[in-house]
């Protein structure tokens, strides 16, 4: 297993990663590329348009419907926005179509409950996702209203806004986020780094630029906990994550 000198290793969830229970496999690409068109109840309806969340495992991407607009963000991939040009019921669910400048992403979300394959949490939908013609990707889906299984409360530990954002080992890896494997992006509840992630416990302000945390890591199918420590530079563009296993990785904030 690779790991960050940290000793964070690689491949877990996103915020509600997911895959399909036992029934995913019941929807094949073709199926979900060429929808037949049905009627439907038009509370059915209301229910998914504009209230939708569709996550996916490896790779972890997520699609958030918010009104008119889709919002696509994955690891190391830069957000994109796109506007939605068509959404219809069709016999296998709801099929969204946005585009933008890049390319078109296509949702396609059914009625049928869906279990993570890597956390085992529950959702009400499975989803698929077809990114600029590559996919569709399997997951699962929920109403954007509805919190994400195991999603902390209000009272859970959070990272201060200081460190959040995207971080990598150069300016020039910045630039390329997808071509590298060094970025993590910090978010106040979550460290994602290529393909893991972890979750603060305890998160103790030892001065206006360190925080140091017990984290709860997932990755490779694998779980275990560490403390680390954050530590800012450079007027907030340098971090350090020092570990107990050795010195600290250090990474630069990356602006675009």
């Amino acid at each position: 297993m690779v790991r960050l000198s940290l000793a964070m290793s690689v491949s877990a969830m996103l915020l509600a990663a997911c895959g399909e229970s036992s029934s995913r496999n019941d929807v094949t690409p073709s199926e979900a590329d060429t929808p037949s068109a049905v009627q439907a109840p038009a509370d059915e309806r209301a229910a998914l348009d504009g209230d939708l969340v569709i996550s996916t495992n490896e790779p972890f991407w997520q699609a958030r419907l918010e009104g008119e607009t889709v919002v696509l963000t994955g690891i190391d991939a830069p957000e994109r926005r796109l506007a939605v040009a068509a959404s219809a019921l069709t016999s296998e669910g709801q099929r969204i179509t946005a585009r933008d400048g890049q390319g078109e992403v296509v949702l396609l979300v059914r009625r049928m409950r869906c279990e993570d394959d890597m956390s085992g949490a529950r959702f009400p939908m499975t989803g698929h996702l077809t990114i600029d013609g590559r996919g569709p990707f399997r997951g699962c889906a929920r109403p954007a209203s509805m919190p994400a299984p195991g999603e902390r409360d209000a009272g859970a530990a959070m990272l201060p806004e200081a460190f959040v954002g995207r971080w990598d080992a150069d300016a020039a890896a910045c630039s390329t986020p997808g071509a590298s494997d060094l970025g993590l992006t910090i978010t106040p509840d979550r460290l994602r780094f290529h393909e893991s992630v972890a979750s603060p416990g305890d998160v103790e302000r030892l001065d206006a630029d360190t925080v140091r945390a017990s984290f709860e890591f997932e990755g490779e199918g694998e779980r275990w906990q560490a403390t680390h420590t954050l530590r800012l530079q450079d007027a907030g563009n340098t971090l350090t994550l020092e570990g107990p296993d050795g010195p600290g990785v250090v990474r630069v904030r990356c602006t675009d």
